[in-house]
């Protein structure tokens, strides 16, 4: 289980720190201060970040360079806490600035803000568009390497959240190295080799090949040597803390060169301790919970039972005290990690204790996602009718503006004729000229109210293609979440039955035996055929070799958006099992290697 949580959580602090890029100036002064701010922000000191960020404005806000390199800190500040309503107002702020500069430079930046809130709200496509937009800019740029390394760190990342290797994950994580060499700016050098990590790591999960798995500690090892070789005042302590704890991990969870069990376990246990003291150091209690968990892993894995058990304990409390964004994504997996240690001690009621609490924050998890998603629509919704809005008054006050300058023209020239008599006919000429333009201009203004009018229309179509498909990715991740849960709840009442019957129940037995029937088949096929009735004909339709019912079953679960994990918990098995199970569909249905079979699955035209 906590494999799973250190693949979910050993490389937080890259999200984390991936911060807007702002235009560095000749202004030493201003480009400390933000540098100050994005720490400030990976640490977590939002107020202080916020508060910095006030001062700076007041002091530069004549200067509109300065102002984007400051609208570009708020809209990061913003987007880490959650708050996208207030991201999108000063990324559109960001943007008023772009569009009335010559400079192309300012759009790539623009870009890059919303790319990035994207990215935090799981629309892959919309950040990859973005970022190719900001980066064929950037073509004209050949010094601006730390903005390409930001981008292609955002495109990166639209892979390694779905967990997914592909060559074109491993080039822009690449990509995201050299021009991080290149430019040397410390905190985008450490979050490029860590990408790099887990790049690698994916690759290895995917092929065992001994050349990936030197390269994930060649990278993990190229972070700490970083860090050791500079001022480590200047790097958040939450990203040294995060990367011991990471290189702890690599080392318990992978070969580590030659390197006995027993000394492996020696060597993860020192770069723990490091972490650990860096964590204490500011009181940072979330890579505080990490690094217990981490260090409760290496215990179990030596059989320390007790010892494991006294820090899974730990992270669990703090992890429960800790109020912050992934305080219930951490719950679910340490009490889970919990329920397995004493289901391996036959500890029944403890086992179950904690398992029913992996349950409830779960579920608690994702509905937070669900809502989350929610906020997010919300303020892109709010955000573009409010763009809609002043771009309409805008053209509505331009059209007033000549109507009104045309009226005093027109007062102007009968004044003029009562004054100047002698010029009757000439004024009588002009007064036709005058209303031949008035009838014109109105014929023009028709005509833009009528497109207007079409304009609007086409935007509705598009929102609501938009909102059509935001909802049917919340009702796939619904039914997956629901299907799940119902199971899971289904199995611990059965569970419980039995212990109430049986105080000597054989648990691992009972864990071992249960497995979903063919009726929980029929059930997740009911779900999906009442979403794409056309859904399973359509996947026999494309594959070569016909598709067994377990393979079925296992594409129902990849089209509900399961990873590898969520199916094998459902299913009772390994999660090796899953993935050569997967493995085997792609040959059945005659997929390329470079094609993933889940983006096939839920692309396919139904």
């Amino acid at each position: 289980m906590l494999k799973k949580l250190l693949n979910k959580n050993i490389f937080l602090f890259v999200i984390v720190f991936i911060s807007f890029t702002v235009k560095i100036s000749a202004q030493t002064d201003l480009k400390t201060a933000l540098s100050n701010v994005e720490k400030n922000t990976i640490d977590g000191k939002f107020d202080e970040a916020l508060k910095e960020l006030d001062a700076l404005y007041k002091k530069n806000k004549s200067n509109s360079l300065n102002t984007v390199m400051i609208y570009g800190s708020y809209v990061n500040v913003y987007s880490n806490k959650k708050e996208f309503e207030k991201a999108f107002y000063y990324s559109s702020l960001a943007k008023d600035i772009s569009d009335k500069t010559p400079d192309k430079l300012d759009d790539a930046y623009t870009l890059h803000a919303f790319a990035k809130i994207y990215l935090i709200n799981q629309l892959y496509d919309k950040t990859i568009s973005y970022s190719n937009k900001a980066l064929n800019i950037l073509k004209k740029f050949p010094d601006e390497h730390l903005l390409k390394s930001r981008l292609y760190s955002l495109m990166s990342l639209t892979h390694s959240r779905t967990n997914v290797y592909s060559e074109e994950y491993k080039n822009y994580v690449l990509e995201a190295v050299s021009h991080a060499q290149q430019q040397k700016e410390p905190l985008q050098l450490l979050g490029a080799y860590t990408e790099a990590t887990l790049m690698y790591i994916s690759a290895y999960e995917k092929t065992k090949n001994d050349e990936d798995l030197k390269k994930i500690f060649k990278y993990a090892e190229l972070t700490l040597s970083y860090i050791n070789e500079n001022n480590v005042k200047t790097l958040p302590k939450k990203a040294i803390a995060t990367a011991y704890n990471n290189m702890a991990s690599l080392v318990n969870t992978y070969p580590y060169k030659n390197y006995s069990k027993q000394e492996k376990f020696k060597i993860a246990e020192d770069y723990l301790k490091k972490a650990i003291e860096v964590a204490n150091e500011t009181n940072d209690d979330s890579s505080l919970l990490i690094c217990y968990a981490t260090f409760a892993e290496i215990q179990e894995n030596q059989n320390n039972n007790d010892l494991a058990e006294e820090y899974y304990l730990k992270s669990y409390e703090l992890a429960k005290n800790k109020e912050n964004i992934n305080k219930l994504y951490a719950l679910s997996y340490i009490t889970s990690a919990i329920s397995n240690l004493y289901k391996k001690q036959n500890k029944t009621a403890e086992a179950l204790k904690f398992s029913e609490e992996t349950l409830k924050y779960t579920k608690q998890s994702y509905e937070q996602l669900l809502d989350n998603k929610k906020k997010f629509l919300e303020a892109y919704y709010n955000t573009e009718q409010k763009n809609q809005q002043i771009k309409q008054l805008e053209e509505k006050n331009s059209i007033y503006t000549k109507q009104r300058l045309l009226y005093i023209g027109i007062i102007a020239l009968a004044l003029a004729g009562v004054v100047f008599l002698i010029y009757l006919i000439r004024y009588r000429q002009k007064l036709n000229k005058q209303k031949t333009d008035l009838l014109e201009a109105e014929k023009n203004e028709t005509q833009l109210t009528l497109q207007l009018e079409q304009e609007e229309k086409a935007r509705l179509k598009v929102e609501q293609e938009l909102l059509a498909l935001q909802q049917e990715q919340l009702q796939k991740q619904a039914l997956a979440t629901s299907l799940q849960l119902n199971h899971k709840t289904s199995f611990i009442n059965e569970l419980k039955e039995k212990i109430k019957e049986d105080k000597h129940v054989n648990i691992d037995r009972i864990l071992k035996d249960e497995k979903l029937t063919d009726d929980d088949f029929n059930e997740v096929q009911n779900l999906v055929q009442d979403v794409h009735p056309n859904f399973f004909k359509r996947l026999n339709e494309s594959s070569v070799n016909k598709l067994s019912n377990q393979d079925l079953k296992y594409a129902a679960y990849i089209y509900l958006n399961m990873d590898n994990q969520q199916i094998a918990n459902i299913l009772k098995v390994e999660p090796k099992t899953v993935r050569m199970t997967k493995y085997r569909m792609k040959q059945k249905m005659g997929l390329d290697k470079d094609i993933d079979l889940a983006t096939f699955i839920q692309n396919l035209e139904l």
